[in-house]
């Protein structure tokens, strides 16, 4: 470890952000400590500071890779814990209004999947396993603390497990605390500007069942993803494999005004998606305890990249700086991209006059580098419906055009097929399909093969 950049760094929040950049940091700092406002438990269960743990998740390819870039034999561990594998595009059975079912193609893009809060426990223990990371459990942060006279951070006060208040010290505080409230009232206290916010209203409902997976289930198939038919479908449906033989399945909303609340309702619901697929699988099931409810009105991008100056040794990470909508499964695959930059940043920062600094303003400077890609995939999905809050593009009919094009080509061309796979995998960035190769491939296929 000769290669230090301070004493100690702080991480606010042991989700998978807090997690992920607690293990790059490791590298870099001779103590690593993880205030999480939760009880955290031995055994995989869900915590009240993720409310969204108990629907489906998704670890695309490139969250996968990186957290196994990170934490060598993370993906070893989520397998031995009983992660479904899913190949894609071999095991999936991916819906389109325009298209119909894309071809079972094998692509040799593996992912794991799994519930949140397993994926979340195994990242846990590897981060624990690290002997200079701790984690503090049922520690409530209340502030970021400036250091005398405002040339940096001093540290962070919370509140620990037994209500009483401490001061902890810091070279640097990672805000990985979801929304991002550390380092805003940090930005308002110094009378700084808050970064602009790039919002798009998506108003979305979920309503989640867990079943287990029925003898006669589908064996052309391990995972479904149907998508809605905007203006005129507003439904979409997520059907994932997890651990212990189970599928969690989610029937999604746009500008919903009820919550579906009953097994029968669901199962209805979902006669009203493009296809029969998803209730030809539930017909069969048993009904489940009960159907769980999640509503998220808003993806928020806060651009603090844009700042003229952020507070030297505060770095706001994961859904602080980027929330998306979640059905499109990219916040923790997001957040295990940003460790990795963070992990390219600070190998860079260990040789500059003043390293804290240098990765403060080298992650800033590439973070856009890592959302892009996500941000305008699942804002380009969800601007498709009227109702959705935002300003569209200037070119968004001619992105919405682009993107029916390019899947009528990857019907019938396996090369756009897999170039379009490794893009929604975050494995490559959005700027690859646009590259001559490809356009060539897209233009080639008239719009008459859609029938």
């Amino acid at each position: 470890m000769s290669g230090l950049l301070g004493r100690r760094t702080i991480v606010i929040g042991a989700g998978i952000g807090g997690l992920s950049m607690a293990g790059a940091l490791a590298k870099y700092f001779e103590q690593v400590e993880i205030l999480e406002r939760d009880r955290l438990t031995a055994s995989a269960a869900s915590r009240s500071g993720t409310p969204q743990d108990r629907h489906p998740h998704g670890l695309l390819a490139g969250g996968l890779r990186a957290l196994d870039r990170i934490f060598p034999g993370f993906e070893r561990d989520l397998a031995t814990a009983g992660a479904i594998p899913v190949t894609f595009a071999r095991d999936v059975q991916f819906e389109r209004p325009d298209v119909g079912v894309l071809p079972k193609r094998d692509f040799a893009i593996s992912v794991l999947c799994a519930t949140r809060p397993l994926i979340e426990l195994v990242l846990r223990r590897r981060a624990e396993a690290v002997a200079n990371i701790t984690l503090r459990p049922t520690s409530r942060v209340i502030g970021i603390v400036p250091a005398a006279g405002g040339a940096g951070v001093r540290g962070v006060q919370f509140v620990n497990g037994s209500g009483r208040f401490e001061t902890l010290d810091a070279d640097l505080v990672v805000d990985a605390s979801g929304r991002g409230a550390p380092t805003l009232t940090l930005l308002d206290a110094l009378c700084w500007d808050r970064p602009q916010m790039t919002e798009i209203g998506v108003d979305i409902t979920y309503a989640t069942a867990v079943v287990e997976i029925p003898p006669n289930a589908s064996a052309e198939w391990k995972l479904v993803l149907t998508l809605p038919d905007p203006p005129h479908v507003a439904l979409n449906s997520v059907l994932v494999p997890t651990e212990d033989g189970r599928w969690i399945i989610t029937i999604a909303d746009h500008s919903a005004t009820t919550w579906i609340e009953t097994w029968d309702a669901l199962l209805e619901a979902s006669r009203s998606l493009i296809t029969p697929t998803v209730y030809n699988a539930l017909r069969y099931a048993e009904p489940p305890e009960g159907i769980r409810h999640y509503r998220f009105p808003v993806s928020t991008w806060k651009h603090f990249e844009r700042l003229p100056r952020l507070h030297r040794g505060v770095l706001p990470v994961a859904d602080a700086f980027c929330r998306f909508n979640p059905i499109h499964a990219q916040g923790m695959s997001s957040a295990a991209q940003q460790a990795r930059l963070l992990e390219d940043v600070l190998h860079r920062a260990a040789d500059e006059p003043d390293p804290i600094a240098a990765l403060q303003t080298g992650f800033m400077s590439e973070v856009a580098s890592v959302l892009e890609t996500p941000w305008n995939m699942s804002t380009s999905a969800d601007l498709a419906f009227p109702q959705t809050r935002g300003e569209r593009p200037d070119n968004f009919a001619e992105t919405r055009e682009f993107e029916a094009a390019l899947f009528r080509a990857a019907v019938t061309d396996p090369v756009v097929h897999r170039a379009m796979m490794e893009v929604a995998q975050l494995l490559q960035p959005y700027s690859r399909l646009q590259k001559p190769d490809i356009m060539r491939r897209i233009e080639a296929v008239p719009a008459k093969a859609a029938a």
